[in-house]
């Protein structure tokens, strides 16, 4: 998706879970590379979908993204 992710210039939240099978979080830093303003978190024992498994966390993750 590189020419639809580099029209993207709004700050972006890379949130993604260190058990992901569907998109390994091996990819957070491709996708960091192709985004002008990302920031990556990665989250511990967590798979595909952070915010169903462990919503806490992922809240927090988004709480200190949008706190800057």
């Amino acid at each position: 998706p590189v020419p639809q992710l580099r029209a993207v210039r709004a700050p972006t939240l890379l949130l993604w879970g260190d058990t992901d099978r569907a998109v390994p979080a091996s990819h957070a830093e491709d996708y960091r590379r192709v985004l002008p303003d990302s920031r990556v978190v990665i989250l511990p024992r967590i798979g595909h979908a952070p915010m169903e498994e462990r919503p806490a966390e992922g809240l927090a993750a988004l709480r200190g993204f949008l706190d800057g």
